[in-house]
């Protein structure tokens, strides 16, 4: 189904009778409305005894990534309302090292997730070192800017080129998640690395992940961004997910210039004990997609604080093989991220 006959993104997530509005939507929900939802529908004890404890069964996070052609860029905010996290890292393509910043606090302490995807600022502070996502758009652009003292540094913007993808699912009983994707965007600025400033490239494409919902107390996905291309010089950029975002609708959407195209369920197939060392499969059944991910590099966190916990691998390389775009089969050579999380949240 072509990103063009998609309907616009409604006004508010949450309608006049507290229930989500699920579908696959043309841009962004302007207002979440969360105040509408009953979180203690979820039920879920202890947390749902109370409205007021209830709320902290809602999840937020927010991704944003430049792929270049001499570097990886990858920044998160993550907000639990108990507890809140970022990292930012810096993959050098030609040396292969890798730079990263973490931040952990708990109870969320100086954190600030954006409204919506379009409207405010996500961020998240500690000492010195800081991650901000700027989302409203500003003559059609967003800004990013992350700091780590001298270790690392990057100030840029991207553009909005063309309307993103909004998925609102269905999870477990009566939750929900929503999530907007917009991916091959157009990103100009720089990044430090120990002091050595770089200037990204008129190729240099971002891509961003902004989502928000009610995800079951253990949850395991598959996630793939990636961006480039083609050989006449058009971006191509692709986002799929398998195991979060799919309860009758997914993510699973093709971009080309600004337009949007969604396909249909997409097969990860790799080798879980060896995610770096064996290519990963990407494809779905009527052959609109037929990729082999072939991972350079990763990041990976394991961390265990007994009711919470996340298990994070996020490799980095290439997706190699054919996409099927407005009636077109596109040869591509794309660059971009693969996922394997487990959440207990």
């Amino acid at each position: 189904m072509n990103g063009h006959l998609l309907s616009p993104a409604p006004e508010k997530l949450i309608d006049a009778d507290g229930r989500p509005v699920f579908g696959n939507f043309a841009g962004a929900v302007q207002d979440l409305n969360l105040a509408a939802f009953d979180f203690t529908s979820l039920r879920r004890p202890p947390w749902t005894l109370t409205r007021s404890w209830a709320r902290n069964l809602l999840k937020r996070w927010q991704f944003v990534g430049v792929v270049d052609d001499d570097l990886v860029f990858g920044a998160a905010v993550v907000h639990l309302n108990y507890l809140s996290s970022g990292f930012a890292y810096v993959y050098d393509r030609r040396t292969g090292k890798i730079i990263e910043g973490n931040i952990k606090s708990p109870l969320a302490a100086n954190t600030r997730f954006s409204p919506s995807p379009v409207g405010g600022a996500t961020e998240i502070h500690q000492g010195g070192q800081s991650i901000v996502f700027e989302n409203t758009i500003n003559r059609g652009r967003r800004e990013v800017d992350v700091s780590f003292g001298t270790k690392l540094h990057a100030k840029f913007a991207y553009d909005e080129i063309g309307p993103g993808v909004t998925t609102s699912v269905r999870q477990v009983l009566y939750g929900f998640n929503m999530c907007y994707k917009s991916v091959a965007l157009p990103a100009a600025g720089t990044v430090t690395v120990e002091g050595v400033e770089r200037k990204l490239s008129p190729n240099a494409l971002a891509l961003l992940d902004w989502s928000a919902g009610t995800p079951p107390r253990e949850t395991i996905w598959n996630w793939a961004a990636a961006a480039g291309r083609d050989a006449t010089g058009r971006a191509v950029g692709l986002n799929f997910g398998c195991g979060l975002n799919e309860y009758s609708f997914h993510e699973n959407t093709l971009w080309l210039d600004g337009g949007t195209q969604m396909v249909g369920g997409v097969s990860f197939a790799y080798d879980a004990r060896n995610i770096l060392g064996v290519p990963w499969r990407l494809t779905t059944a009527d052959g609109e997609v037929d990729l082999t991910f072939r991972p350079d590099h990763e990041r990976f966190e394991d961390v265990n604080f007994g009711l919470v916990a996340s298990r994070l691998h996020q490799p980095f390389g290439h997706f190699v093989g054919s996409l099927a775009i407005r009636d077109e089969k596109l040869d591509v050579d794309l660059y971009g991220f693969c996922e394997e999380h487990y959440a207990r949240w």
